[in-house]
């Protein structure tokens, strides 16, 4: 009897240790999973919320294609040949199609639908193209010229249905003589570039309030060239005889790389015509 409790003691304590060794895994073996989780969750919570809140990166615009004619064109645009095959005068006096723009940089303007001005000289052709693309090549706006008298400083107002300038955008311009209406490979052309921008109100209102000729100061002043030039070339119209303005002119040509020799082609072809 005494012998039999010894081994029933030992069996229970046997019994006991097997359960305890059964139970202890299952009880272990779900936690694992839940502190890798938690684990794994501060790990990649704060790289996922980096990614979220990362802002990209500003990429600058693609500069505008260049133009489908042939040749290449300066940013102010001038080209090594200007005139028409058939325009033999226009070779021999040296004229040639020049875009009134900075010649090294986009021209400014404050406009919605800024005034392009091109010179033009003596030419058969009856018709030229104009046209204006965004900084991603797609057409803006486009007309046809009608060249009436030659040589001569053409005049391009956008009118109110074209779309108005983005600030801070830039626009590609282009101006092309139409030599061969059924041949437009032979086009003469130039182009020129422009970007909208703005002044502060109060300096805005100071150049809306002055008088015609202190208003160009003020624009030349900020570099304003597409407005500026517009109204230099009212005054120099109105008052041809003003040699400050005349002055003017010339010296505002070529601080923007112009070719200033176009206002003596086009008094020598006044003088012709009063002979």
């Amino acid at each position: 009897m005494y012998r039999i409790k010894p081994l029933l003691c030992a069996a229970s304590l046997g019994v006991a240790l097997a359960v305890e060794l059964a139970i202890a895994p299952s009880s272990a073996m779900p936690i694992a999973p839940n502190v890798l989780a938690a684990e794994l969750d501060a790990h990649e919570q704060p790289q996922i919320s980096k990614v979220k809140n990362a802002k990209p990166k500003p990429s600058n615009p693609p500069p505008p294609p260049p133009p489908k004619n042939p040749d290449s064109s300066a940013p102010g645009g001038r080209r090594d040949r200007t005139t028409c095959p058939q325009d033999t005068e226009a070779v021999t006096t040296g004229s040639s199609l020049t875009a009134l723009g900075p010649t090294t940089k986009p021209g400014l303007t404050l406009a919605e639908r800024p005034i392009f001005l091109v010179y033009v000289p003596k030419t058969s052709a009856k018709t030229a193209e104009f046209s204006l693309r965004n900084q991603n090549g797609s057409g803006v706006y486009r007309t046809t010229v009608a060249l009436t008298k030659t040589p001569d400083i053409v005049t391009i107002s956008l009118p109110s249905n074209a779309p108005p300038l983005e600030i801070k955008k830039r626009y590609t311009w282009s101006f092309a003589v139409i030599c061969n209406p059924s041949d437009r490979i032979k086009d003469q052309f130039v182009t020129g570039t422009v970007q909208r921008t703005e002044l502060e109100p109060t300096r805005l209102r100071q150049i809306e309030q002055a008088p015609l000729k202190q208003r160009f100061l003020l624009y030349q002043k900020d570099d304003i060239w597409y407005d500026a030039l517009p109204i230099l070339l009212e005054l120099r119209r109105s008052q041809p005889n003003d040699s400050s303005i005349s002055a003017a002119w010339r010296e505002f040509l070529q601080s923007g790389g112009v070719d200033v020799m176009i206002d003596d082609k086009l008094k020598d072809n006044k003088l012709k015509d009063n002979k």
